[in-house]
């Protein structure tokens, strides 16, 4: 069927292009190595086809030249392709850690070749021009051309990259995707923190494809994968768990509720505890990880969830909070037809808010309809 649109018709090619040349990058990335036949045969395009597209990704330095394969079949061994992880940069931004903002520049595996942070002032509302200040920094130390800027934002963030609801910033309805590509000219990806987080936890780390990641910080927050997809919810508010009431008599959370989730098992609360009452580490780490354990039973059971991957301060996060917290969970979702649940702390550590904007952003930019 052919179109009577002339521009319509004029963008097919284009668009055909963009969609073959993103079909063989993702065969490849992160680290596979194929040779052009290879590609060929997982594509369904032409050699012919993978030959022009492989010659231009060449040219544009997205692929590089791996050596020759080792196949022992008659006839000439093909040359090894790869993605080229110093062909273009990454900026990524972490704003979910207390009391600074933290950026990097990454190659497109993730590797951090810069690294830039500015300090926050406690309890006052953060000014965009800092995120603007601080990605401007990095871009500037740059040493490739730069697909992208990715931003792990705490908080409730739209689809569209503005960040609803993020009350450790004192930012409502802030559009800071819209602000950043104004500063920068350059394509911007703001998602949640925890759920950029648990897509670095698939990418970089376990590549698991069903894991529920949980970050512990100033507040708390969840991301989840099933079968692969993130879980955002309807209003981009899935894992939102903070501000859940766990206990109606418990002290008054900063949202005006009582016995919030966030009151109880945030980061400073258990660390103040823990300082006021060091002879108690052990009974309050158990206690919090517990709570956590129980409150996560219900969507744990509810999605036949396999493992709990948890972040935060090594001085909440660490063995007795964590069994503490795999115990009580497979004590309440125990049954006999299933494993147990496995809880263990991401090995992406400090990184992976970094990590995961910079999934995204290799993500969006690298697949289809992208136009890279």
């Amino acid at each position: 069927m052919t179109s009577n649109n002339p521009a319509l018709s004029k963008a097919l090619p284009e668009s055909v292009r963009r969609h073959n040349r993103a079909v063989l990058l993702r065969l490849l990335y992160p680290d596979v190595s194929l040779t052009r036949a290879d590609l060929a045969r997982a594509s369904g395009l032409t050699r012919v086809a993978v030959s022009d597209i492989v010659a231009e990704l060449l040219c544009e330095n997205l692929l590089m030249e791996a050596g020759f394969s080792h196949s022992s079949g008659p006839g000439k061994r093909g040359m090894l392709l790869r993605i080229d992880p110093e062909g273009r940069n990454v900026i990524a931004l972490d704003l979910s850690t207390p009391y600074v903002f933290r950026g990097a520049v990454l190659n497109l595996l993730g590797q951090v070749t810069a690294r830039e942070e500015i300090p926050l002032n406690a309890g006052k509302k953060v000014p965009l021009s800092l995120v603007g200040e601080l990605a401007k920094s990095l871009i500037g130390r740059a040493t490739r051309p730069i697909i992208g800027i990715g931003v792990s934002s705490p908080g409730i963030v739209s689809s569209n990259g503005v960040v609803d609801d993020a009350t450790n910033l004192g930012w409502l309805q802030t559009d800071l995707a819209g602000y950043l590509v104004r500063q920068t000219d350059l394509r911007v990806s703001v998602n949640n923190d925890a759920n950029n987080e648990v897509l670095a936890e698939q990418q970089f780390g376990s590549g698991q494809s069903d894991i529920l990641l949980v970050h512990l910080g100033d507040g708390v927050g969840v991301g989840l994968l099933v079968a692969g997809k993130l879980v955002t919810g309807c209003n981009h508010a899935a894992g939102e768990i903070g501000h859940v009431v766990v206990n109606a008599d418990g002290p008054v959370c900063r949202c005006g509720k009582r016995g919030c989730l966030e009151s109880v098992l945030s980061v400073p609360k258990l660390t103040a505890l823990i300082d006021r009452q060091p002879d108690d580490l052990t009974s309050i780490l158990t206690e919090a990880g517990g709570v956590l354990g129980r409150v996560l039973s219900m969507p744990i059971g509810l999605l036949d969830i396999p493992r709990v991957a948890v972040l935060g301060d090594s001085r909440v996060v660490n063995r007795v909070f964590l069994s503490a917290m795999e115990e009580t969970l497979n004590q309440t979702v125990a049954s006999d037809f299933r494993r147990p649940v496995v809880v263990d702390r991401s090995a992406l550590g400090d990184d992976a808010a970094l990590l995961g904007a910079c999934a995204t952003v290799v993500s969006d930019q690298l697949y289809p309809d992208t136009g890279v």
